[in-house]
């Protein structure tokens, strides 16, 4: 086992006020991870769902401070942070809000402070002494002034300032930390402190007098420098001209744009102690990775944070504590979640920067991989690692966490890597060799440009997304060479493709023999409605049962492998015909067989004929009962979000026979939901040139003017590779001038099975406001709802409309093609219209249309 060490923060704050009594407001799904971040936690925390929920709290405590996420002020009371301030005058209140999820300013009047926060403990130690910086009753203590307006720059530098004052002030007499957000309070706070200063550090651009002015950062440091020469001072700006006004002050300058915006800042402040005799001192190395067992159950080492899909492990696991009915209600399955070590994001900020990785953000893949294999993991993580696999040859998965994955704001699924390995060489060094550079290589991945992309579209600088790992235990059993679970399944509250008696809230499965990685890539899969785990409305025939269903699928081999592995190739795993392992025993237990001359289907793998993966045996024989029990989990775990979920789980079979069923929770996550509804009337039905009853979405959108399609008389199915070229040719163009474009074509968007539909990434499409999936029988595929590519662009609001040709479905893409097409790639087509469509989706019916609004003079515009 891993010796566990104390990660307690230290607290340098002089005695007086202390933050104990903490009132946190915000989703459910959110408090189990932070409380995992921070623990062991000197505070008591105290949740609240909702507004109306804190406010009747408030008078029953003695709460020090109160922390709202914004989302938390979206309810139906109206309540606002100043009601909570006027309820007791002096609490200090914080509002949080995600990277990347306010377009305006939000009102000061709710709160204190704003800042924007994307889980890291390292902000939230900082928020709280900063509270108690501002409380702090020494007259005669001293200061450091951070004067910035940014709500990202100032959530940035404040953890960063406190390292700094740290650094450069050993002791327990540390200055406190104030901040100014204009030229008035700085100028106000400079008189106020004077002598008792031992920094400045100042934006640029600042408010003064009412307006933003370009000078007002230097006008303070001149006249700072002017009554106190020898005061240490700074300006920051990310107009790399103000370098030069710098000089005049004269006044060292900070970079905002600096990739090494935290070590050029820690530079200023190492330099304030240069003159200082208690230089730096350097933590024990031994205790600079601690290990602590939080609450939940998990594992971490570090001191940064577990990262969004750790958080929502942490999740899943209070819940079960809070409802162990969901475990033992079901005697013929056992509900676990796999042992898990996570290694904090601050292993991975440390690993980047001490090896210089940085420098290759947009350098070629291949050295981009190699340079994170070639690089060091630090020597006491390696001495963890060690440890750990000294007391397990379990097979492994080595996951991604990072700060914004599986957050309901930036789920950004399947963006990063996992990787699997056998964990069973004889030789221990080799061991630890695989599962180090498989920890690198997830690392690698939150540089890849797909990773980049998505994080620069969704955040504001100086956001920096940071990975924690998480290593588990694969769940399944070995098969002679061979290591999977009899089923991988994807389970969504939500369906927005119901069909049969099945309804939108009802949810929906999807189900594969061996391991995820057939979901994640949006491959062959079993739909099935968990209310109606017996209808198959995608099946019209056993001849589609023959066409549509699995046979394919992901093991990790766990013998006769290269001593380097295969970690190029599908993450260690080989992909294998199902007519390879028609004796292993989940093929027994979970396949039928075609009667070619009864043409029907017999529930059962012993008959001869063709084997088909349709889950008979669990789905409609409830043997197990694996639909009740997701549909108690999924209740279960909505209900505690708040809101809708998506659940990752494996089913094993027993270990023994008349043993339970293993049933493996591997993740949780948010689920973007619509909360209203675009009303769409018969007259919107009467114009529309695109009508759909299966769109995913809530949203009118009133600005596309480009359309880029799959031209049906030019397509061929073998050549879906080379469309997703021209389509990221056409993309590429369009992002020049950020234009946002509606994308139209058959099969699955995003497949990695060309066959199944153009297998573009996100990257290829990121200009895309809205997409169409188009059925018309030019490309047989189920929906792509368990995808992760899928996930990702609703999650972003973009919506996914589906058209089925038909009674009630129809898209007349001749009608567009009329006005004109501004680019011919061949099987791709670019039109560009004079006014822009209106497209409606109506998230509560699934329904959409496409209203070309300008028909009448829609024309193709000269260039």
């Amino acid at each position: 086992m891993i010796k566990k060490t104390d990660a307690r923060p230290e607290n340098p704050q002089l005695p007086g006020f202390q933050v104990r009594n903490i009132l946190f407001v915000s989703a459910p799904y959110h408090l189990p991870g932070l409380k995992a971040d921070i623990h062991p936690s000197p505070w008591k925390i105290t949740h609240a769902v909702s507004m109306e929920e804190a406010a009747a709290l408030l008078p029953k405590t003695a709460f020090d401070l109160v922390f709202i996420e914004i989302e938390a002020l979206d309810d139906k009371t109206g309540m606002t942070g100043h009601h909570l301030k006027t309820l007791c005058p002096g609490l200090p209140v914080i509002l949080l809000v995600r990277p990347g999820r306010f377009k305006n300013r939000p009102s000061e009047e709710d709160a204190d402070h704003i800042f924007v926060w994307s889980g890291t403990p390292g902000l939230f130690h900082a928020m709280v002494r900063f509270i108690e910086d501002q409380f702090c009753k020494d007259t005669t203590r001293r200061a450091v002034l951070l004067v910035e307006d940014s709500l990202e720059y100032a959530s940035f530098f404040l953890p960063e300032v406190y390292k700094g004052i740290d650094a450069a002030f050993p002791g327990a007499r540390r200055p406190r930390l104030i901040l100014a957000g204009s030229h008035e309070t700085a100028m106000d706070r400079f008189r106020e402190l004077g002598k008792r200063l031992d920094g400045v550090l100042s934006d640029t651009r600042l408010p003064w007098q009412g307006r933003e002015a370009s000078g007002a950062g230097i006008d303070i440091l001149s006249t700072i420098h002017k009554e106190m020469p020898g005061l240490p001072i700074m300006l920051m700006s990310a107009e790399g001209a103000n370098k030069t006004m710098a000089k005049g002050i004269p006044a060292p300058f900070l970079d905002k744009n600096a990739n090494h915006l935290d070590r050029d800042l820690h530079e200023f402040f190492l330099s304030l102690a240069a003159d200082r005799p208690n230089r730096e001192q350097k933590p024990n190395p031994q205790d600079q990775y601690p290990v602590q067992t939080s609450p939940a159950g998990l594992t971490r080492i570090g001191r940064g944070s577990i990262g969004g899909k750790a958080r929502g492990l942490a999740f899943l696991a209070q819940t079960l504590n809070r409802r162990p009915d969901l475990g033992t209600a079901y005697p013929q399955m056992a509900v676990n979640i796999p042992d898990t070590l996570i290694l904090c994001t601050d292993i991975f900020d440390d690993f980047v920067r001490d090896n210089g990785l940085i420098r290759l953000t947009g350098r070629p893949l291949a050295e981009l991989v190699q340079a994170f294999i070639d690089a060091p993991l630090p020597r006491e993580i390696l001495r963890h690692l060690e440890t750990y696999l000294a007391a397990t040859c379990a097979p492994l998965a080595v996951r991604s966490s990072s700060l914004l994955e599986d957050a309901g704001t930036h789920p950004c699924a399947g963006l990063y890597k996992t990787y699997m390995i056998p964990n069973n060489h004889a030789d221990p060094d080799i061991r630890l060799s695989h599962l180090a550079t498989a920890v690198k290589l997830v690392y690698a991945s939150a540089y890849y440009k797909k990773a980049r992309a998505f994080v620069r579209s969704t955040t504001a600088h100086p956001f920096r997304d940071s990975m924690a790992v998480m290593i588990q235990e694969v769940a399944g059993s070995r098969y002679k060479d061979f290591f999977y679970p009899a089923i991988s399944g994807t389970a969504h509250s939500l369906n927005f493709y119901p069909a049969a008696n099945a309804k939108a809230d009802e949810g929906v499965l999807n189900l594969a023999l061996g391991l995820g990685h057939t979901l994640a890539q949006g491959e062959q899969s079993f739909r099935v409605f968990p209310k109606h785990p017996q209808a198959t409305p995608q099946f019209s025939g056993t001849r589609d049962f023959l066409e549509k269903t699995q046979n394919r699928f992901y093991a990790l081999r766990m013998a006769d492998y290269p001593e380097t592995l295969r970690f190029g190739i599908c993450s260690n795993l080989e992909r294998r015909d199902l007519a390879q392992a028609l004796e292993e025993a989940p093929v027994k237990a979970l396949a039928a067989t075609y009667m070619p001359a009864e043409d029907r289907i017999r529930d059962t793998w012993y008959c001869r004929g063709p084997k088909i993966i349709n889950f008979a045996q669990v789905l409609k024989y409830g043997t197990p009962p694996l639909t009740a029990l997701v549909n108690d989990l999924m209740t279960a775990l909505a209900h505690d979000a708040g809101g809708p979920i998506e659940l990752e789980f494996t089913a094993d079979l027993p270990d023994k026979s008349g043993g339970p069923w293993n049933i493996s929770l591997l993740q949780v996550r948010p689920m973007s939901s619509p909360r209203d509804t675009s009303l769409i009337t018969k007259k919107d039905l009467d114009e529309a040139v695109c009508v759909s009853t299966s769109a995913l979405g809530n949203c009118t959108l009133k600005t596309i003017r480009d359309i880029v399609y799959v031209n049906p008389e030019t397509f061929e199915g073998a050549k879906t590779p080379d469309m997703a070229q021209q389509i990221s040719r056409i993309n590429a163009e369009l992002a020049k001038t950020n234009r946002r474009f509606l994308l139209a074509g058959p099969g699955r968007w995003g497949s990695s099975d060309p066959w199944l539909g153009i297998p573009v990434d996100w990257q290829q499409i990121s200009g895309a406001g809205a997409i169409v999936e188009i059925r018309d029988g030019t490309i047989h595929a189920d929906a792509s709802g368990g995808s992760h590519f899928f996930n990702t662009i609703t999650a972003r609001g973009v919506p996914y409309i589906t058209v089925n040709p038909g009674d009630s479905d129809r898209i007349d893409l001749e009608n567009l093609a009329s006005c004109g097409t501004v680019r011919d790639e061949g099987f791709i087509r670019h039109m560009r219209l004079n006014h822009p469509l209106l497209i409606k989706v109506d998230g509560k019916h699934s329904r959409s249309v496409i209203i070309d609004a300008g028909k009448a003079d829609n024309h193709i515009q000269d260039k």
